[in-house]
């Protein structure tokens, strides 16, 4: 039928008819998914996470037969409990304390670097950049009452200007007889505007726990049944592949597969163990809410580079409590000046939160990538950024859950389909 000339063929025997069908089908159904997040995100979040340990419940079912599929999904799940109750445990005390502390000492550290930025001897760029700290920091003014007119003292008779006695009573009993209905009024205005204000923050706060309670039951349901399932699944969608392009098609799917197993899994374990690295190694040294911070890093180096942000802000947290220190023996970042005052070792502040992360960012480039990620991935790490900064943009968690694969398929599609027509179609041209 492709034989026939153009004028005899019908629409849909045009290829790029078909092309644009299928891309308009693709687009309204990740559009139809971005409108019913609420559903959509627990399930891709279930998906993702069946996908993840796909290969742990094969090789457990390879090495324990009679666990079977679900007994080796029970298996996984109870050790991920287990785990993840002992991370709490060790971790959430301490983070809530150093989160907690953190939130206190901001105004403080802030006031700190606005007195020594604003000091004479810095550089006038300096000054005038961090200026409007200081109007920042500065305590809010309260009007002062002024005090009265002398009375005299205890037992003295009141001044000649003091008001008659009789005269205040009657003032008194005239405002009593006769209230003023305005200020009531305004009361009760206030009370129904506050608790207007107070249904409205408990239905927000309801709404949203029942969201993320729909979200967690949706999700784990997902999750239980796409695991349970999962090779059911890959043999279904198999057989719907034609036999003609079955062959190129599981091509492409187990390129894709490769991809994104590579970068998702590969990642999320990297990411884990350079967090770990980085918290270890900055509370060592001294760096304040390093624990915080070094986790907090960990869960950014999931996006490439994005874990260049944690050196600066080491310096930062470690440098602008120092700055206010009077006593020497306080911290062995600091020493006595000639006069006995305490300074700042500058060139120990710089260099072991640095050597920190010189280790982490070098363990991980030629130690933890080559041997957990390898050379599979095809996804430039800015590439990776930018979709997922576009991603989370354009559809927000949604987006960002789909920016990985829809990547890894624009990629391997353009490589694999759009290429080759394009220069089969410009072979064309040029021979015509």
């Amino acid at each position: 039928m492709t034989d026939l000339p153009p004028e005899q063929r019908h629409l849909w025997e045009f290829q790029w008819v078909r092309d644009a069908a299928a891309l308009t089908a693709l687009i309204g159904t990740v559009w139809l998914g971005y409108k019913l997040s609420l559903v959509t995100v627990p399930l891709l979040a279930a998906l993702g996470l069946a996908y993840l340990i796909e290969p742990l419940l094969a090789w457990l079912q390879r090495q324990m037969p009679r666990l079977g599929r679900r007994g080796a999904l029970v298996a996984v799940i109870g050790s991920a409990l287990a785990v993840l109750a002992l991370v709490v445990i060790l971790t959430v005390p301490p983070l809530v304390r150093q989160t907690v502390g953190l939130a206190q000492d901001i105004p403080r550290h802030a006031r700190t670097l606005s007195a020594w930025s604003q000091q004479a001897e810095r550089p006038a760029w300096l000054r005038e950049h961090l200026a409007p700290l200081a109007n920042l920091t500065r305590p809010t003014s309260t009007a002062t009452l002024e005090p009265g007119p002398s009375t005299g003292s205890t037992g003295d008779p009141p001044a000649s200007n003091s008001l008659d006695e009789a005269r205040v009573r009657a003032v008194v009993r005239e405002e009593l007889a006769h209230p003023q209905p305005t200020e009531s009024g305004d009361w009760l205005e206030r009370i129904r505007e506050a608790g207007a204000t107070l249904a409205s923050a408990a239905a927000g706060f309801l709404g949203n726990l029942a969201q993320i309670g729909i979200g967690l039951g949706v999700g784990a349901f997902a999750f239980v049944s796409f695991s349970s399932n999962w090779p059911r699944v890959v043999t279904a969608l198999h057989d719907l592949i034609p036999a003609a392009r079955r062959p190129r098609t599981l091509h492409l799917v187990g390129r894709l597969d490769r991809v994104v197993s590579s970068f998702v899994r590969g990642r999320l374990t990297i990411a884990a163990m350079v967090g770990v690295m980085y918290a270890i190694g900055w509370t060592l040294c001294g760096v304040p809410y390093g624990l915080l911070l070094g986790l907090a890093i960990g869960v950014a180096s999931v996006v490439p580079y994005l874990a260049a942000i944690g050196l600066p802000l080491a310096w930062l947290l470690l440098a602008v409590p120092l700055l206010g220190a009077t006593d020497p023996a306080s911290s062995w970042y600091l020493t006595a000046g000639a006069d006995g005052v305490a300074q700042i070792v500058w060139w120990k502040v710089l260099l072991f939160p640095a050597l920190v992360n010189f280790i982490t960012q070098s363990t991980e480039d030629y130690v933890l990538t080559p041997l957990i990620q390898g050379k599979a991935t095809d996804l430039h790490p800015v590439a990776i950024m930018v979709a997922v900064i576009a991603g989370g943009s354009l559809m927000g968690l949604y987006g960002m859950l789909l920016a990985v694969p829809v990547a890894a398929c624009v990629r391997i599609l353009g490589e694999e389909v759009l290429i080759p027509r394009l220069r089969r179609w410009a072979e064309r041209a040029a021979g015509t």
